[in-house]
């Protein structure tokens, strides 16, 4: 590795961990504010709430990491224009690219760990979140544990009704329900039972079952009632909770199995938003890179400020982009896929811009197309 790739890599490094840290406090400060009246009223001690903290740093992370990277770059840049060392670089013959080859190296990395972040551990966090703040507040939120769960399988046209259910034994409790019906919706069969289990291949009924027949015009004909009924119908209990959890709650593979089960569900705009983020948004760090490079190069000492400021602004508004355009796809109103990256795309192409606008090279390639013409011109001519 060369001496200058190395110096900026590591000052790079340097500064993103501090900023990394300052932000991660920062969250930590602002989060804690929203729940220290829960956690002195509930008389929560000091390990369960470092406990708890520790466990949101994957969703942390999802939060702070590009705002992090933006700022660490754009302060590293600064710190080096303000020593005249980007003058001194270029003095020497590097071109821009090779000067900025770290920070696409670091940007790519930070792609990496993001990805690797979002495709998981977030969602397990934001689920262990979710039951940390219901044990304290006094509400028993096992990890594997639902309650009223409600589930409409519209391949099998089947829907499900469970009081409780623990995914992890395959028990259901406190009454289940399941209602088979044709490719019109309309009513075959219905089951009721007090509770089920799940048997590793299919269900099984037990304690009180009610089984009742429709007929064509979907009303119901005489009752039976059996002691054990066991059913052909092989949905695990996992499956049945990824319908009860929250997009964010889900894993991409998770995202994967319900976009697949669920084809019909009114919800499947939100799952496919969701998955197409998971999966697009850890690019925004190069697109942050961008204007981070241009601020950073353009910068002074006299004018830093101004392009701090210009950073704040467009990370709040790349933000809101994000935010806005998530929401119109979660409601169907656009394809998924544009949806979450038309954002990425606006603001990728505007940083392209005004960094090459900043660097000369649209002027370069000008220069080349030229030459190219004028090399064209003169093998044509006879």
């Amino acid at each position: 590795m060369k001496i200058y790739f190395r110096y900026l890599f590591l000052r790079l490094f340097q500064v993103f961990a501090l900023v990394l840290v300052a932000m991660a406090l920062i969250w930590i400060m602002v989060d804690l504010y929203g729940n220290i009246d829960d956690f002195l009223e509930h008389k929560v001690n000091f390990l369960l709430i470092l406990r708890f903290y520790v466990w949101n740093i994957p969703r942390m992370l999802v939060l702070v990491l590009p705002a992090a990277l933006l700022f660490s770059m754009l302060f590293t840049l600064l710190s080096l224009n303000r020593r005249n060392e980007l003058v001194a670089f270029q003095s020497g013959g590097m071109a821009p690219l090779v000067m900025f080859a770290p920070f696409f190296l670091f940007a790519l990395l930070c792609v990496a760990a993001l990805a690797y972040d979002m495709s998981g551990p977030s969602a397990t966090a934001e689920v262990t979140r979710d039951r940390l703040l219901k044990q304290i507040k006094g509400v028993s939120a096992g990890r594997d544990d639902l309650t009223t769960l409600i589930d409409v399988d519209s391949i099998h046209h089947r829907a499900w009704y469970i009081g409780d259910l623990n995914t992890r034994t395959g028990m259901a409790t406190k009454g289940i329900v399941i209602v088979d019906m044709d490719e019109q919706w309309h009513d075959l069969r219905a089951y009721a039972a007090n509770s089920g289990e799940w048997t590793d291949e299919s269900w099984r009924l037990t304690g009180g079952v009610s089984k009742i027949p429709y007929d064509s015009g979907n009303n119901g004909d005489a009752q039976k009632n059996y002691e054990t009924v066991d059913l052909d119908i092989p949905t695990p209990p996992q499956q049945l909770a990824l319908a009860q959890s929250d997009p964010a709650q889900l894993t991409v593979p998770q995202l994967e199995r319900f976009i697949v089960n669920q084809a019909g569900s009114p919800k499947l705009a939100q799952y496919r938003t969701e998955w197409w983020y998971r999966v697009l948004y850890p690019f925004c760090l190069p697109v942050l890179m961008l204007f981070a490079l241009q601020q950073g190069v353009q910068s002074d000492r006299r004018n830093a400020l101004a392009g701090v400021f210009l950073a704040i602004i467009v990370f709040f508004a790349f933000s809101c982009s994000v935010y806005v355009f998530r929401a119109v796809g979660q409601h169907g109103h656009l394809p998924p896929y544009v949806a979450v990256g038309i954002s990425e795309v606006i603001f990728g192409l505007i940083g392209m811009h005004l960094l090459a606008l900043n660097n000369g090279w649209w002027w370069q390639l000008n220069q080349w197309w030229s030459q190219w013409r004028a090399a064209r011109g003169r093998k044509l001519v006879p």
